[in-house]
């Protein structure tokens, strides 16, 4: 099938439009123009030979007047007699009568016509004399009438030609003006399907077209940043995945080739082989998770939660890590704190990952603590330290995935900890002041 473009089925829509409109148009004038023109020669025609027949009516001697009348009209005069014969008078016609006014005169009826004679075509009139005397017949040419008329209709249509072409020029350009900016977009989405997600569409005006151009560059801005995240998470992921197997590889290798000399070597090779395989574990885990939150495929078991649970048990999984380090680790938790509707293994999942990241910022001889609260229609649980603190100019990224605080853990524990707040309805925040600790809390609605 021939394709055939917007902007030609637009002309061609806005072009049929004036046809339908102009052609019925031109056609109405035309028959009026016409019945104008007729009217302006056959009424004075019909008048005056009604007067003169009415004149005859009553004296025959009116005769002298006939030449007149027909000169008043820029015609010629006949009189004919009962049997449809001339009448002789000065000044009368020589033209011999049209059959049309000799049977008007002998049936006593009136005829208004254009007749062809031998001497070419004439505009006819023909009325009967009263008492039965006979009928006045005038003759004009329609030579002049039809010239008018043809000069008439041809500027009548050259107006609508001209018109046409006019209005077919103005749809044409309507239709260019209206589909630019869709080409624009169009053009635009073909290069962003390319690949190029700098592409901007100019937005020149503010009706749909340019709220379509806004929404255009909207969507290509956040394509953009998808796509900057998504190169940065997979060099990330790399990253991430190269170091604990190239642990793994190096040390299997060394005692798969026999270079471990002593039983306690092996021994420490093989703990190092296992401690990163499990880590290679967790990172797996921790980005199947992060992927399923964000497409929202990670189902949770909401049910009325005591915290003092989630948050205790993930205490107590800290607390030999925190001793082997000399931190110390609270719990304060009131006794009437409302249940809101929680899983209660992945809540424990975020305070342990909360515990874990403070853990890791703490020295020696410092606390972590641990402590919920109702605020209004949601509780708020916080876990705070006494570590190194925050440089303010990394709060804002302390969620994001692989924004690591100096060289220490994967960089993903807080994002999966927002992942999951969020996807119960809540939210996460952090305060934190270089050198004097930092504070990161959760909320969870009751409702």
């Amino acid at each position: 099938m021939r394709r055939v473009s917007v902007v030609a089925k637009l002309w061609l829509a806005f072009t049929a439009l004036i046809l339908v409109v102009m052609v019925p148009l031109e056609i109405a004038l035309g028959k009026l123009l016409t019945d104008f023109y007729s009217s302006q020669v056959t009424e004075p025609l019909l008048y005056h030979s009604q007067q003169l027949a009415d004149l005859l009516a009553y004296d025959k001697g009116t005769l002298t007047m006939a030449p007149m009348m027909g000169a008043m009209v820029g015609g010629e005069v006949l009189v004919l007699d009962r049997g449809g014969h001339p009448v002789d008078f000065p000044g009368a016609s020589a033209t011999a009568p049209p059959p049309q006014a000799v049977a008007a005169a002998q049936s006593y009826s009136t005829f208004v016509g254009e007749v062809a004679l031998d001497r070419g075509s004439f505009i006819v009139t023909a009325v009967p004399v009263p008492h039965n005397f006979g009928a006045v017949v005038l003759l004009a040419p329609a030579g002049p009438v039809k010239q008018s008329l043809s000069l008439a209709r041809r500027y009548l249509w050259l107006a609508g030609g001209m018109t046409l072409l006019l209005g077919t020029g103005l749809a044409l350009m309507l239709a260019r003006s209206l589909l630019r900016p869709v080409i624009a977009v169009e053009q635009a989405t073909v290069r962003i399907a390319r690949g190029d997600f700098s592409t901007r569409v100019d937005v020149v005006t503010r009706d749909e077209l340019g709220q379509l151009a806004g929404a255009v560059n909207q969507m290509t801005a956040q394509l953009e940043g998808y796509e900057k995240r998504r190169r940065e998470f997979l060099a990330n992921v790399a990253h991430e995945l190269r170091t604990p197997l190239s642990y793994i590889r190096g040390y299997a290798q060394a005692v798969a080739e026999g270079l471990v000399k002593t039983d306690e070597d092996r021994d420490r090779y093989l703990h190092i082989v296992q401690e990163e395989s499990v880590r290679l574990g967790r990172l797996v885990d921790d980005l199947m998770d992060l992927a399923q939150m964000e497409e929202g495929q990670l189902s949770f078991d909401l049910q009325p939660l005591d915290l003092a649970l989630p948050i205790q048990q993930a205490a107590d999984a800290i607390l030999p890590q925190a001793e082997e380090k000399g931190v110390a680790v609270s719990v304060n938790l009131p006794p009437d704190l409302p249940q809101p509707l929680a899983d209660g293994g992945r809540i424990q999942q975020v305070v342990f990952n909360l515990l874990d990241n403070a853990l890791r910022h703490t020295p020696a001889g410092g606390r972590l603590t641990v402590a919920a609260r109702r605020e209004g229609s949601q509780v708020v649980v916080s876990v705070a330290d006494t570590g190194e603190g925050i440089p303010p100019e990394d709060l804002p990224m302390v969620f994001e995935r692989f924004r690591k605080r100096h060289s220490q853990g994967r960089g993903l524990g807080l994002a999966i900890v927002r992942s999951i707040i969020r996807c119960h309805g809540g939210d996460v925040s952090v305060a934190s002041e270089p050198g004097r600790g930092s504070t990161f809390s959760f909320t969870l609605p009751l409702k």
